[in-house]
């Protein structure tokens, strides 16, 4: 017995030793991202130590038995999980960090998940920022977020573009959006600093509940950047080398330009000018026809070099990168070169209670400018000249010789050899922005218990800034603004030219404590937050101007060459200037959240905010926001198959605007607008000093915006199609506008809060759609539109209206910010070639009245219609992408057309061949006044040159391939491709000028924006 039971006992064991061994087999796969294969990724038995690392291809074997979980992770991707059934053979996809932060969205000073957000935010990631050829990475941002409209303001590499989210708020104050780099709350004046590649995601706030956490900083909206970071996991080091070339090259405008000899038969016409002294056979057989703006133009070359470390550990991470950035500029003598270093290192105890952030970034670059743009006079302003000059004008008459040069303008005495002036300046002067950056971020938080956490965030900027300017001795402008005009020093003349050096050291800094308390009881998730900020800016600058220098011993920018001032010139004394500005803003504010079983929530921010800006130093601010997971509902289980997320969101609050006059952050703060302030001035009366005055008033207070919204977020068919859509309304009060005053107080206006308001309410769309979703090939098509409407009302003087300094806009109760405000032109009088108008009662007259006949257009230079379409394809590692931007319903003044067609600068400057068909006696039937009408100059107050500037662009197309694994596996490379892109390809406009997009009115005097051609080669290993 006991015999058989042994056997049975043996023959029991060998059957479930059988069994188990059955049960154990060898699983296969491949780990992907969905496009490309994942070499070297983690394959690991949940709860075991059992794992394996898949091959160059992304291939993997590990023995396993069903019901095993296999955990799937690799470097900066989303771990997934996949368990053993009856199959062999696995294909896992990794979702990548990007797609994942998709998923979280920042609302305040917080992220939370996207699907518990109530606020109106939307975020652009890495892929699309990284490798774009732009020195500033805000230009990156057109196009890519509905409702925010950004406008190049000039090509000049590295400047600042001009950015409005969700409409025109402020008529005096300053519109630019509050940025927030790594927790730290900055500004866009030094955006050029900041490498793109860095950048992990941007983040655009726009609603009540998303910005009032920022209160008195966030009326015109908040953009929150996040630079890269390390990721926790097993002990590694992985690199990323990107190196791209590309080539700039001018848009040029579309108007017509006369040649030198149909530039001289119109002077002939007219009578004034060269032309006017040489005979039609002269004219024929004129062989100079110069090109200006090729001479002064040139294709650009950029270069930039761009290495990424990454380490991982279990408790910590950092991110280390090193770039050089060389970009010229389209106009010769500019062009930006920066070299900038990031560290981001990230820490956690073992037991997690205690974590850590600290991120460093030292930026350095050298910037060579084009002074005098704008509003400089035409004998320093390049570009003025290039479009401008007369092309009958040869280079070969500017002989090196500025003596020389003075003489021929002094014989001449017109402002005809522009062109040569500017030549000798090229060679004669010399600009160089020297700037320094040094910023420090850090995020620190111990958790006090299960429910409540302490963190603090500290974070300081330095900018050190010195910018040098000189006007060499002798040359041509030392000569003309000299105290012995046109002689030399080495003449006999006083010693001439100029250098301005100035100095400044910017000094940012803020203190942020939080405490967060969360709790979850049964289906009520609370989190509460409360908070206290401090924010300081000092400014410290020094300028000085020396006149005087010694043409044989000068060196720019070293102080050699300065001539000393001596008691019977005082000439050669050296003007100097000194600022101190400092700002400060104190802030209390807390936040809560409610959740319901994940499908409401609630959200409620306080804000009280303190500032040295007003008398009137405490404002409080406040939002409410709300949210419903319709999908979460039981009655949607129908729709779940083809619904994934439906979210209907509210928010209503306050923001302020605190910079109530446009500039840089220190504006408004000397003189301050909320006191008296006096000040020394020269030659008041006989010679003597006296005093100015700036009137302040004492009940000073910020710009309020008061704005509600309701969106809708989607996702449907498995997360095919994904969109928003929301509506809002913003109101913001308090208008910082001139008021009349008694003349009595001693001035006639006073600036100051008023009864005006503006409102700008409209909707916004964003769409993605995967048209194909397959291993080896993806098509996604997107869409971001928006319409914005804006009014300003409630002006209480001048019945309701302000007619702007310039003339030709207007503030009026009912219309647009700024609307133009000019009188109908109606087209050239037939019998006397005298232009026509409409008078305010619409009868036609060659001498309508200025402001009188002058009526409200309702159009300006906002968009109505603002966004972009486009597509990104990949098939088996050929990827490329579009990027076409739009706008529609925005209308410019073309004070560039007018110029060309002003007959009062024939003689002097290039005209357009138009005036050739000008009218006379004997060529009647003309759109083109006569030469010498007695009325032209009406036409600067008249709707002639008020054009529509709508258009659709190009914005970017990238074309790419990745290097298939099987050419690198036996290289030390892990992932390599290769791209092509260009940047502001082609437009589709009536706008004739250099770009519709721009925001100046004179583009002749501005720096026009390029196109840019790019080829990148990105290594990853």
């Amino acid at each position: 017995m006991r015999s058989k039971f042994k056997w049975i006992f043996t023959l029991l064991l060998a059957f479930t030793m059988q069994f188990s061994f059955a049960q154990e087999k060898t699983v296969t796969g491949t780990v992907s991202d969905g496009k490309v294969s994942l070499p070297m990724a983690n394959v690991v038995i949940k709860g075991t130590k059992n794992g394996v690392q898949t091959d160059m291809d992304g291939k993997f074997s590990i023995k396993a038995k069903q019901g095993d979980v296999l955990v799937v992770s690799y470097q900066g991707y989303d771990t997934n999980e996949v368990k053993i059934t009856t199959a062999n053979t696995y294909k896992v996809t990794l979702v990548e960090e990007s797609k994942v932060l998709d998923e979280v969205v920042v609302q305040g000073y917080r992220s939370v998940a996207k699907r518990n957000a109530v606020t109106a935010v939307q975020t652009v990631n890495s892929k699309t920022i990284e490798n774009r050829p732009n020195a500033n990475v805000l230009n990156t941002l057109q196009g890519q977020v509905a409702g925010v409209n950004i406008s190049t303001g000039s090509g000049q590499p590295g400047a600042k573009p001009t950015v409005i989210i969700r409409g025109l708020s402020t008529v005096t104050g300053n519109s630019d959006p509050l940025y927030v780099i790594d927790g730290f709350p900055s500004n866009s004046d030094n955006f050029r600093s900041l490498n793109p590649n860095d950048i992990a995601s941007m983040d655009v706030l726009k609603d009540a509940s998303a910005i009032a956490e920022f209160g008195a900083r966030g009326s015109n909206g908040v953009i929150v950047i996040k630079t890269r970071r390390g990721v926790y996991g097993e002990g590694k080091t992985s690199f990323r080398y990107t190196s791209t070339v590309g080539l700039t090259e001018l848009q040029t405008p579309r108007y017509d330009y006369s040649s030198a000899r149909e530039l001289l038969k119109i002077q002939q016409n007219f009578g004034q000018g060269r032309g006017s002294t040489l005979t039609d056979a002269e004219i024929s057989a004129y062989n100079i026809d110069t090109d200006w703006v090729d001479y002064f133009f040139r294709i650009g070359a950029s270069y930039s070099h761009n290495l990424a470390i990454e380490n991982s550990a279990k408790n910590v991470n950092a991110f280390t990168s090193v770039n050089y950035f060389e970009q010229e500029g389209v106009l010769k003598t500019t062009g930006l070169k920066r070299f900038t270093m990031r560290n981001n290192l990230s820490g956690k105890s073992n037991n997690e209670k205690f974590k850590y952030f600290i991120g460093t970034a030292v930026g350095f670059s050298k910037n060579n400018e084009a002074t005098n743009l704008g509003s400089g006079a035409v004998n320093q302003n390049y570009v003025l000249g290039a479009y401008t000059a007369a092309p009958f004008i040869s280079p070969r008459e500017y002989n090196g010789n500025s003596f020389d040069l003075y003489t021929l303008y002094a014989n001449d005495g017109t402002l005809l050899y522009t062109p040569l002036f500017l030549i000798d300046k090229l060679q004669k002067f010399y600009n160089l922005t020297d700037e320094t950056k040094i910023n420090l971020a850090t995020d620190y938080s111990y958790k006090l218990s299960k429910n409540l956490t302490l963190r603090g965030k500290t974070s300081a900027e330095v900018l050190l800034t010195r910018f040098t300017q000189s006007t060499f001795p002798d040359s041509f402008n030392a000569l003309l603004f000299s105290s012995t005009q046109g002689v030399p020093s080495t003449q006999g003349g006083n010693f001439n030219g100029t250098e301005t050096i100035n100095q400044s050291r910017t000094f940012l800094f803020n203190q942020l404590y939080q405490l967060d308390y969360e709790k979850t009881f049964g289906k009520h998730t609370i989190s509460a937050v409360a908070s206290a900020e401090y924010n300081q800016a000092n400014l410290h600058s020094n300028n000085f101007t020396q006149r005087g220098l010694d043409p044989r011993t000068f060196v720019p920018n070293t102080g050699a060459g300065y001539i000393a001032d001596v008691g019977v010139n005082d000439f050669y004394v050296p003007s100097v200037s000194a600022v101190q500005l400092r700002s400060i803003l104190m802030s209390y504010f807390g936040s809560l959240d409610y959740d319901y079983d994940g499908k409401y929530g609630l959200v409620g921010t306080l804000r009280q905010d303190s500032t040295n800006r007003f008398e009137n130093t405490t404002e409080v601010f406040w939002s409410a926001g709300a949210r419903w997971n319709i999908d979460a509902e039981p009655f949607m289980k129908g729709a779940k198959n083809f619904i994934d997320m439906l979210k209907l969101r509210g928010s209503v609050g306050t923001v302020g605007n605190q910079r109530i006059i446009d500039g840089s952050v220190f504006a408004g703060l000397n003189p301050p607008r909320n006191r008296d302030i006096y000040s020394n001035v020269n030659n008041v009366y006989n010679g003597q000093i006296g005093y100015g005055i700036n009137f302040g008033y004492d009940d000073l207070r910020w710009e309020t915006t008061r704005q509600y919204n309701i969106g809708v977020d989607f996702e449907m068919f498995k997360k095919r199609l994904r969109g928003t859509f929301d509506y809002y309304n913003r109101k913001t009060f308090d208008l910082y506008l001139t008021q009349a005053v008694t003349n009595s107080s001693g001035t006639t206006s006073l600036l100051r809060n008023s009864d005006a308001f503006v409102v700008n309410k409209g909707v916004e769309l964003n769409l993605a759609y995967d048209i194909f979703r397959k291993q080896d090939m993806t098509l996604t098509a997107r869409i971001v539109g928006s319409y914005n409407d804006n009014t300003i009302d409630g002006i209480k003087q001048n019945n309701g209206r302000l007619v702007n300094p310039d003339g030709v806009t207007i503030n009026q109760n009912g219309g647009p910010i700024d609307q133009y405000f000019l009188y109908p032109y109606v087209g050239v009088n037939q019998t006397n070639g005298e232009l026509l108008f409409l008078d305010a009662s619409n009868n036609i007259t060659e001498d309508p009245l200025q402001n009188a006949d002058q009526r409200a257009t309702n159009k300006n230079r906002l968009p109505l219609y603002q966004g972009s379409f486009g597509f990104d394809f990949d098939y088996k590692g050929f990827f490329t992408s579009a990027t076409f931007t739009y706008a529609f319903d925005v209308w410019r003044f073309d004070y560039d057309y007018e110029s060309l067609l002003d007959p009062g600068s024939i003689s002097q400057f290039n005209v357009s061949p138009e005036l050739l068909n000008a009218w006379t006696p004997t060529n009647t039937n003309t759109n083109v006044p006569a030469l010498n009408a007695s009325n032209l100059g009406a036409d600067d107050f008249s709707d002639r040159f008020l054009r529509d500037a709508s258009y659709v662009r190009l914005r970017n197309l990238q074309i790419g391939y990745r290097i298939p694994k099987k050419l690198i596996e036996k290289t030390f490379i892990k992932d390599a491709s290769i791209m092509a892109q260009g940047e502001n390809l082609f437009n589709i406009t009536n706008w004739k000028g250099f770009d519709p997009e721009s925001d100046r009115d004179f583009d002749f005097n501005n720096y026009p924006t390029p196109r840019i051609y790019t080829i990148t080669l990105d290594l990853k290993f």
